[in-house]
C-alpha cells in the first residue's frame, strides 16, 4: 500500500517553479540592444557627434567595443564609454562624419557574463 504525501509533492512542484523561473529570468537578463541614438535606418543632419547604445541588460564598459565604420569596413572610431548611473548604456565619440551611410558595431559583456554582438547602419544626410 501506497502512502501519498501531498504536502511533499507541493514542495516538489514549487521548488521546481522556482527553478524554471529564474532560469528563465537567466536566460531574459541579455543585454540586448533595445535603443540606439542615431538608430537603425535613420536619415540624420546634421551629423551625429556621438553614438549612444542602450542594452536590456547592464553591461561591462571595460571590457566592450563599439565602432563606427564605413560600409566598406574602414573603422572611424572605436571604444566604449559607460557611466555608474546608467549602467545600461554605451556611447562613442563620433569624429567629423561627411554625407553618407555608416555601419554601427558593437560586442559587448553584459554583466551576466554573456557577449551580445551586432551591428546596424544610419545615414548622414547632405545639409
Amino acid at each position: 500500500m501506497r502512502i501519498v504525501m501531498p504536502a511533499r509533492n507541493a514542495a516538489v512542484g514549487c521548488a521546481l517553479a522556482v527553478a524554471v523561473l529564474v532560469a528563465a529570468s537567466s536566460a531574459l537578463a541579455h543585454s540586448f540592444l533595445v535603443d540606439a541614438t542615431p538608430s537603425s535606418k535613420d536619415h540624420v543632419s546634421p551629423a551625429p557627434k556621438s553614438v549612444k547604445l542602450r542594452f536590456g541588460g547592464g553591461v561591462e564598459p571595460a571590457y566592450s567595443k563599439l565602432t563606427i565604420e564605413t560600409p566598406d569596413g574602414k573603422v572611424l572610431a572605436q571604444g566604449a564609454v559607460g557611466k555608474p548611473e546608467t549602467p545600461r548604456e554605451l556611447s562613442l565619440d563620433a569624429p567629423d562624419l561627411q554625407a553618407g551611410r555608416y555601419v554601427v558595431r558593437y560586442r559587448v559583456l553584459s554583466t551576466d557574463g554573456h557577449i551580445v554582438e551586432g551591428n546596424y547602419d544610419f545615414t548622414v544626410d547632405a545639409k
